[in-house]
């Protein structure tokens, strides 16, 4: 029976022995056999590589914060407060700022930075010029460090005569808890979908045509209709893992807000958001 293989075949005499070398070359369906092997290993690196970086937790900032109020607020006279800020979320917090809409402040209005864990107090003055007691809007905006812009309301009536109490404690005004849907936001689109660029993956703002990567054309979305969201099926306007998250955390918070989540249910439901 032939041999399959080629081999090479030589003898050495050494008086009444003869020593047989064998040389047997590999067969070149081994060789792209053991090659083929090495490619899907390789292969398989690189798909376990992409997995374990794509699952990572998502990481976001979140803001939490306390205005402690000393004394009565006395109009036309500048009164302090002392604000207290933590970052309970798993991503650092930018350009934090605070403003009032009937309240002229001065002293610090802006953390340019807050660690996720940490925790900062600020010191600042405001001033009301009138005796009539309205109601005062509160607004806190922060940024992520991809650039995902969030805010929180919070609402409290000045002058007052709150003396060692927190004040800007939630949403709603105290003693407007009947008015609750008056300061309710409503469900409507925000602008918050990204564009997908389909060559090369790359998300842009919603109001992007062009990719800033490949430079591909980026299909124009349809966010007028009635059924915009059933836009996120196209491959080229879809809601990433990101926005999706950041609705679910701000929402967390508006239920915060309206007393409708306690402080251990609004903890553990973040928690679960953020793991």
């Amino acid at each position: 029976m032939p041999n399959q293989m080629a081999d090479n075949i030589s003898f050495t005499n050494f008086g009444s022995q003869k020593k047989v070398k064998i040389k047997r070359k590999r067969s070149v369906k081994f060789a792209n056999k053991t090659e083929k092997l090495l490619d899907e290993v390789i292969e398989a690196k690189k798909l376990a590589d992409e997995t374990i970086n794509n699952s990572k937790a998502i990481s976001l900032p979140f803001i939490e914060f306390e205005v402690f109020q000393s004394s009565s607020f006395v109009y036309n006279t500048w009164n302090s407060f002392e604000v207290s800020l933590t970052n309970s979320g798993n991503g650092l917090a930018r350009n934090i700022t605070i403003s009032f809409d009937r309240l002229q402040t001065r002293g610090q209005t802006i953390v340019d930075n807050l660690d996720a864990g940490e925790q900062t107090k600020i010191k600042m003055e405001a001033l009301v010029s009138t005796n009539d007691k309205e109601i005062t809007r509160m607004d806190l905006y922060y940024h992520s460090i991809e650039g995902d812009t969030f805010t929180v309301v919070r609402r409290d009536w000045f002058p007052n005569d709150y003396e060692g109490l927190m004040v800007f404690k939630a949403e709603i005004p105290p003693g407007e808890e009947a008015n609750a849907k008056k300061y309710s936001h409503s469900e409507v689109f925000s602008g918050e979908l990204y564009v997908v660029c389909s060559k090369c993956g790359v998300r842009a703002p919603s109001n992007f045509r062009i990719c800033g990567k490949c430079g591909s054309r980026l299909q124009k979305r349809n966010d007028r209709r009635s059924d915009w969201g059933s836009n996120l099926n196209d491959t080229t306007a879809v809601q990433d893992n990101r926005e999706v998250l950041i609705q679910k955390l701000r929402k967390l918070g508006e239920l915060k807000d309206r007393g409708m989540l306690s402080d251990k249910e609004f903890k553990a439901a973040k928690s679960q958001l953020l793991e």
